[in-house]
C-alpha cells in the first residue's frame, strides 16, 4: 500500500487554512472538539485544517462521510509526519495519538479527480497538568544494527553500477523492490522488452482497449500508464532514454542482458517527452501529478530545464500523496544542479543525483551542490549498460543514468520497510552513503549496504525509531559540503547560457547492444547521432525553436492533472542524458 507524506502547500484552490484552537480548561481534563464538512474536486484536492493545542493531550481525529475515497494525515508546524489513515475505498479514516503542546496540521486529501464530499471531527482530551504525556512507543538504540552481509561480486564488468550500491547485498537479504511502484517519468518505456514486461505497472482498475475510464481516475484505457505527450494510454517509447532508465531501476534478474537494482519492483511508464527527447513543462506536471494520483512509491525524473511553477506545484502534489520524487541532478558541469532537482533545497520528498564513474571519481559533466543547499547523493552515473528500445540495450551516460540507480535503492529500502515515510526514505538514502565520489561535494555515494539494514530494524541512524520519530530535515548538513568546490570563470559561463542537450548517445548503427562498459565518463563514447539538440525555453535569449512549447492543445488534457501554469506558460524540457559541450549549445 503506498504512503502518502503530506507537506504544507499552496491551497490550490485559492482558499485559506482554516484555524481552530484546542484549549484546555483551568482544571482537570477539559475535553474541546469541533466537525468540519467539506468538498474535495480535481483542482483542489486536499484541505488543510491548522491546529493549535494548549498544552498535551490525547487526540481524536475521525473522517468519514466520503462519496469517494479520501486519506487522512497529521503534520507538525516542522513538516514532520506524525500519523496517517490511508485504507482503501471510502472507508472511515482515524487518527489517535498523543500531542504535545504546539501547532499541526490536518490533511485530508482526495485519491479521485471527481467530486467529493467529507465530514471530518476533531476531539481533544486534555492531560493533567501533573499527568506525563504517554509515550507512544520506546526509544530503540542503534546497538548491534548491522550493516547488509558482503557477497560475492555479481555478473561482470558491465554490473559494475549494481556492485558499487549493493545492491546484491540487499538482494541476499531477501529486497529485491517486491510491493513498491516506480514512476519512470520520460520518453515512455519499451512495453515488449522482454527483461521489462514482467516489471510493467498493471492498472487493476482498467479494461485495456474497451475506450473507457473503467477506474474513474480520469484517464481511459491507462493499463500501462498514459502518454501526455500523444494524449493517449500508449506510453511506449520511441527515443530510448526511457527505456534504459526503467531498466536501471528494474530489468528482471535472469542472467540475460541487464538487470536492474530493484528487479521485483513495478515500473509505471508515464510519457512527457517527444521522440526527440523534448516536452513542455505542463506535460511533465501532469505526469507527476498521475504518477502521485495513482500510487507510485516513487518518481524517477531524469530531465531537467528552467525553474517551472507548474512542476513546483507538482512537485509539492506529489509529496502530498507520499512520494520521493528521485532527480536527475543535470550535466552542465555547473555550480548548482538544475530545476528539478534544486527543489531538493526545498521539499524533505525531494532528492537530486549526480554521477560518478567506475573509477570512483564524479563524472565531468555531473553538475554540483555549490550554494544551492541542495540534499544530493551521487550514483553509477557513466557507462551504465541497460535495457533499449526495440527489446536491445545499449550503454550510455549521464546523470539520467545516475537517478535511477537511487530510485531503485530507495525501493529496496521500501521493501525492508514499507511502512517509511517519503521523508524518512529520503533521510535514510542520504544519511547510508559510503564514502564520496573523487571530487564531488554532495553528501556521498549511495548505497544499500546501510541504508536498507537500518529501514529494516526500523531505526533512523540517529537511533530514534522510524515510526515515532519527527524525520529530520537534511538541508543543513549538505552546507558542511558546500564549500568544497571553487567555480571557475569556464563553469559560470556553462552556468549562464547553457540548454540542456538531448543526446541520447545514440554513437553509431553498432552502438545498441553495445557492451562495452565506458571507463573513462562520456569522453570514450563516439560522437552523437544527429538526431537535434532539443532545447528548451525558447522565449529566453539562449532558446531556439528545436523544443516545441507547451500550446492551448495541452491544456484540455492537462487540466485534471493541473491547478497551475506557468508565468510564460513557455518552459520546454529534456532530458540529462551526458551533455554536449557548451559551444554546441550557444
Amino acid at each position: 500500500m503506498s504512503r502518502r507524506n503530506p507537506k504544507p502547500v499552496r491551497r490550490l484552490g485559492g482558499e485559506q487554512l482554516e484555524s481552530r484552537n484546542l484549549m484546555a480548561g483551568d482544571l482537570g481534563n477539559s475535553d474541546r472538539s469541533f466537525l468540519v464538512q467539506g468538498t474535495l474536486t480535481w483542482y483542489d484536492p486536499s484541505d488543510v485544517i491548522e491546529l493549535s493545542v494548549e498544552r498535551d493531550a490525547q487526540l481524536q481525529i475521525n473522517l468519514g462521510e466520503m462519496r469517494r475515497d479520501a486519506d487522512l494525515f497529521l503534520q507538525d508546524a516542522s513538516g514532520n509526519i506524525l500519523s496517517q489513515s490511508i485504507r482503501r475505498g471510502n472507508s472511515d479514516e482515524s487518527i489517535s495519538i498523543s500531542l504535545e503542546a504546539g501547532d499541526y496540521f490536518v490533511y485530508v486529501v482526495s485519491r479521485s479527480h471527481r467530486w467529493n464530499t467529507y465530514e471530518l471531527s476533531i476531539a481533544a482530551n486534555f492531560f493533567p497538568i501533573n499527568q506525563p504525556t504517554p509515550t507512544n512507543q520506546p526509544t530503540p538504540t542503534t546497538d548491534n544494527i548491522p550493516s547488509l552481509n558482503e557477497v560475492a561480486t555479481f555478473g561482470g564488468t558491465r554490473d559494475w553500477n549494481l556492485n558499487a550500491v549493493a545492491a546484491p547485498e540487499a538482494w541476499a537479504a531477501g529486497y529485491t523492490g517486491q510491493g513498491t511502484t516506480i514512476a519512470v517519468i520520460d520518453t515512455g518505456v519499451d512495453l515488449d522488452h522482454p527483461d521489462l514486461v514482467s516489471s510493467l505497472f498493471v492498472n487493476a482498475g482498467e479494461i485495456a482497449g474497451n475506450n473507457r475510464d473503467d477506474d474513474n481516475n480520469g484517464f481511459v484505457d491507462d493499463v500501462h500508464g498514459y502518454d501526455f505527450a500523444d494524449r493517449d494510454a500508449n506510453p511506449n517509447d520511441t527515443n530510448g532514454h526511457g527505456t534504459h532508465v526503467a531498466g536501471t531501476i528494474a530489468a528482471s534478474k535472469n542472467g540475460v542482458g541487464a538487470t536492474g537494482i530493484a528487479p521485483n519492483s513495478k515500473i509505471l511508464p508515464i510519457r512527457v517527452l517527444g521522440n526527440d527527447g523534448s516536452g513542455s513543462s505542463l506535460d511533465v506536471a501532469a505526469g507527476i501529478r498521475y504518477a502521485a494520483q495513482m500510487g507510485a512509491d516513487i518518481i524517477n525524473l531524469s530531465l531537467g530545464g528552467q525553474y517551472s511553477s507548474v512542476i513546483d506545484a507538482a512537485i509539492r502534489y506529489a509529496g502530498t500523496l507520499g512520494s520521493l520524487v528521485v532527480v536527475a541532478a543535470g550535466n552542465e558541469a555547473a555550480s548548482v544542479p538544475s530545476y528539478p532537482a534544486r527543489f531538493s533545497s526545498q521539499y524533505s520528498h525531494v532528492i537530486s543525483v549526480g554521477a560518478y564513474g567506475s573509477s570512483g571519481s564524479l563524472a565531468s559533466f555531473s553538475n554540483d551542490v555549490g550554494s544551492s543547499r541542495s540534499v544530493q547523493v551521487d550514483a553509477p552515473g557513466a557507462g551504465i549498460f541497460s535495457t533499449y528500445v526495440g527489446g536491445g540495450y545499449a550503454t550510455l551516460s549521464g546523470t539520467s543514468m545516475a537517478a535511477p540507480h537511487v530510485a531503485g535503492l530507495a525501493a529496496l529500502i521500501l521493501s525492508a520497510n514499507p511502512n517509511l515515510t517519503s521523508a524518512e526514505l529520503r533521510s535514510l538514502l542520504a544519511q547510508g552513503t559510503i564514502g564520496k565520489a573523487n571530487g564531488s561535494d554532495s553528501l556521498g555515494k549511495a548505497s544499500a549496504k546501510s541504508s536498507v539494514a537500518y529501514a529494516a530494524a526500523g531505526i533512523g541512524f540517529d537511533g530514534v525509531s522510524l515510526s515515532s520519530k519527527p524525520t529530520s530535515n537534511l538541508n543543513s548538513q549538505v552546507s558542511r559540503a558546500s564549500s568544497v568546490s571553487t567555480i571557475s570563470s569556464q563553469e559560470i559561463t556553462r552556468l549562464s547560457t547553457t540548454t540542456f542537450a538531448v543526446d541520447s548517445l545514440f554513437a553509431n548503427s553498432n552502438f545498441r547492444g553495445n557492451e562495452t562498459t565506458q571507463e573513462n565518463d562520456f569522453d570514450q563514447i563516439a560522437a552523437v547521432k544527429n538526431r537535434g539538440i532539443g532545447k528548451f525555453d525558447s522565449t529566453k535569449p539562449h532558446g531556439d525553436e528545436l523544443g516545441y512549447k507547451s500550446s492551448a492543445t495541452h491544456v484540455d488534457l492537462v487540466l485534471k492533472a493541473l491547478a497551475t501554469q506557468d508565468e510564460d506558460g513557455s518552459s520546454d524540457w529534456s532530458l540529462t542524458t551526458n551533455p554536449m559541450n557548451s559551444s554546441s549549445l550557444t
